[in-house]
Formats: C-alpha cells, sequence, structure tokens
C-alpha cells in the first residue's frame, strides 16, 4: 500500500487542524482515549461540542493560543491509502514551517474561509507550492456553512484561484476545487446533504486516488538539517550537511 505525504496550508483560522481533525474522526483513525481528550479539552475551553482541531495542535503553547505553531505529522490509514500529513502553521512569521512541511509533500491541501476570500497568505502559499513543484493541489473552500452554502461564493472564488494559478509559471500544477465545512464534515469524508449542487468527489476521494510518483524516479533531493562545523584548528573552514536523501540517487563528486 503507496503512502500519500499531504501538508495543509492556509491563512490563520483558516481552519487546518479541525479539517485533518476531520479526516481522522470520520474516518476512526482516533483511539477512544484520544477522542475523551479532545472532548475534555474542549469542555475545558468551554465549548458544547468537540473542538476537532485540539487533533493535531499538541503543544501546550497551541493549545493555549488556539493556533498552530510546530509542524504537527500525523499518521492514518484507510482501506485503500495509507498517509502522512504535515499541519502546517497559517501566521506569517511561521511560514518556514509550512515550507519545511511541504518540501516533503506530495500533494497540498489550501484552504480558504468562505467569508474572507483569498488574501495575501493564501497568495504566497499557492506561489510556494509552486515553487515546490508540487503538481496535485486540492484548494478547499472552507466554512461554507458560514455563507450559507452558496454555490455563487464557490465558484467565484474558484475563479480567483484558479485566475492567480494561471499567473504562475505552474510547471502542470493542477488544482481541484471543494466546497467543504470542516466543523460540520461537509464533503470531507462523507458527501454533503447541503449542497446537491455540487457533483464532486470528497477531499478523501481525492487522496485515495491522486496519482504518486515513484520516489526513485524523481529528482534528487537532500533535506539539510543540520550544518556540521567542528571547532578545531585542523577544520577551520570545514562544513559538514547531515540530513536525509528523499529521493533520487548521489555518487561521490556530486
Amino acid at each position: 500500500m503507496k503512502v500519500l505525504k499531504f501538508t495543509t496550508a492556509g491563512s490563520v483560522d483558516d481552519g487546518k487542524s479541525t479539517l485533518i481533525g476531520r479526516l481522522l474522526y470520520d474516518t476512526n483513525s482516533l483511539s477512544t482515549d484520544r477522542i475523551e481528550a479532545i472532548k475534555q479539552a474542549s469542555i475545558k475551553k468551554g465549548l458544547d461540542e468537540m473542538d476537532l482541531s485540539f487533533a493535531t495542535d499538541g503543544l501546550t503553547a497551541e493549545r493555549e493560543q488556539g493556533i498552530t505553531i510546530d509542524v504537527a505529522h500525523i499518521y492514518f490509514h484507510t482501506s485503500k491509502r495509507k498517509f502522512i500529513i504535515a499541519d502546517t502553521p497559517g501566521h506569517v512569521e511561521y511560514t518556514r514551517n509550512m515550507i519545511t512541511g511541504a518540501s516533503n509533500s506530495q500533494s497540498t491541501i489550501i484552504l480558504i474561509d468562505a467569508r474572507n476570500g483569498i488574501i495575501e497568505q493564501t497568495r504566497r502559499h499557492l506561489y510556494i507550492t509552486h515553487l515546490l513543484k508540487i503538481k496535485n493541489v486540492a484548494v478547499c473552500i472552507n466554512k461554507m456553512d458560514l455563507v450559507a452554502y452558496s454555490q455563487d461564493r464557490f465558484n467565484q472564488l474558484a475563479d480567483e484561484v484558479s485566475i492567480y494559478a494561471d499567473q504562475l509559471i505552474s510547471d502542470g500544477m493542477q488544482l481541484t476545487f471543494f466546497p467543504i465545512s470542516a466543523k460540520e464534515g461537509d464533503n470531507v469524508v462523507n458527501k454533503s446533504s447541503k449542497m446537491d449542487w455540487y457533483k464532486g468527489e470528497t477531499l478523501l476521494d481525492f487522496l485515495e486516488n491522486v496519482n504518486i510518483k515513484d520516489q526513485e524516479n524523481l529528482p534528487a533531493r537532500f533535506n539539510v538539517q543540520y550544518v556540521i562545523r567542528p571547532d578545531q584548528n585542523e577544520y577551520t573552514d570545514y562544513r559538514g550537511y547531515a540530513g536525509k536523501v528523499v529521493s533520487g540517487s548521489y555518487k561521490i563528486g556530486d
């Protein structure tokens, strides 16, 4: 069973962590203890329902602030495929964390708040996705429940994203649009009965069937995770690079 590595991207409060929580919850990928912990955290927050964003926001600082700071990696599977999700932060000052998560990904989910539309951070994440040559991009117009599941609003935002993407030298980047509500579960794992005008697949269907290239046939990529600088007289100007080869191959002299 092949593994799909994908990342979530979008601006602050677009619903990235909630979307991942919804994917995990609706695919029965959360343990009973984990669900109970989410319920208790939600009660502590003063909520009457589960806040599924707690499924990914593990750091204490993140829970207290209600944001994602670090890149959280989540593993789950369905009968068709295994998944590794990089839930990345949306704040501008943590954009480098988004790049870190996306650099190892084969697909990207970009969320847009249906009320706010496309903002600077949305364009930034689309451009980063283009630079990293990620081909398969799911653009999720989230919080459709807050715009009365409007088809016109969905079409408007899809057109705006397409126009911006066409300005990039996209090199085959393919956008697939989804009208969703991560909070309510519409078109994430299960088809929504509230948007009968949408005839496409669910987000999970897309993730289960998106094409994955063989890593061995991809260009050589080496993620530098640490620079080694021994403090020794005989190696005063030495730099060693430590990391992991994620695709391709290397030989002496490269």
